[in-house]
C-alpha cells in the first residue's frame, strides 16, 4: 500500500513537472522591447489625458 502511494506521488510529480516546463514561454528581446514601448505609450497617453482634463477644468473655472 505504501509502495502504491509512493508510485502515485512520483507519477503526479512527473506530470506536474512536465506541465510546468511546457507552460513556460521564452521572451525574445524584440518582443520585450515591444512590450516596453507599449507600456511607455500607455503611460504617456494617460499623462496627456490628465493634463488635457486639468486644462479643460481650469478653462471652465475661469469662464464661470
Amino acid at each position: 500500500m505504501i509502495e502504491l502511494h509512493k508510485k502515485v506521488r512520483q507519477y503526479l510529480a512527473a506530470i506536474g513537472q512536465r506541465g510546468g516546463l511546457v507552460g513556460r514561454r521564452e521572451l525574445t528581446k524584440s518582443h520585450a522591447r515591444q512590450m516596453v514601448a507599449i507600456r511607455e505609450a500607455k503611460r504617456a497617453a494617460l499623462i496627456e489625458s490628465r493634463q488635457a482634463l486639468a486644462t479643460a477644468r481650469s478653462q471652465i473655472a475661469q469662464a464661470s
